[in-house]
Parts: C-alpha cells; structure tokens; sequence
C-alpha cells in the first residue's frame, strides 16, 4: 500500500490569496509551517496526531506549490505523507487514510476561508 498521496485541486482565487489562506488553514488545523516561499510558490507543513481534537494515529508532512493559472485561479498540488515519531517519512505501519483525511479536511477548510476572507 503506499503511503504518499497526491492532490491536485484548483481555486478561482488569485495565488496570494489562496497562499495566505493556506498558512492560516494549516495553523487553524493544528499543523506547523515548517517552510515558506511564496515567490517560489512552495510551502511545508506537518501536521499533528489530532485534528480538531480527533486523534488520527500519524503526524503527516505536505509539501504543496501554487502556480498561478491567470484569470484569478491558482494551481494547489499537494505531495503528502506519514510521518514517524522523530519527524522521518514513515515507510510502514502507517493508519489507513490518515493523509486522505488531512487532504480532504485542508480543502474544505480553505474553500471555507477563502469564501468568508474574500467573497466574490
């Protein structure tokens, strides 16, 4: 079974506004900015055990980059995976869809972000 996901979703948002939205998620959710570029368009992140009190079983790492697509929409492609106790990729033993949950609830939570921040 392999452990590393992929997600590729796009936002009909500028790339600062889905950039920012992102950092606030991550943080909202409980996970740490580990590293930034916004002129690169990368950001790092880890986020915890638990999510919104809900103890999932695995720390996971994304590793996202934004491109601007023009018109307002921005590219957002996730590379994500379990991480072990000491902060190293996890290579077994990892909970089932504990990376899909992570991926899933960021979206949502900065469909919803972007909505209230910047309404159309």
């Amino acid at each position: 079974m392999p452990y590393e996901k992929k997600a590729n979703k796009i936002f009909r948002y500028p790339l600062d506004h889905v950039y920012q939205s992102t950092i606030f998620c991550v943080n909202y959710m409980g996970g740490k900015i580990i590293k930034q570029d916004q002129e690169k368009g990368i950001l790092f992140a880890q986020m915890d055990k638990k999510l919104f009190g809900k103890y999932l079983g695995d720390r996971s790492q994304l590793e996202i980059q934004f491109r601007d697509e023009g018109n307002s929409q921005t590219s957002m492609y996730i590379f994500a995976y379990p991480l072990n106790a000491v902060g190293q990729k996890l290579m077994f033993g990892a909970r089932e869809g504990v990376v899909d949950t992570i991926i899933s609830t960021l979206y949502q939570e900065m469909e919803k972000h972007l909505q209230d921040t910047y309404p159309s």
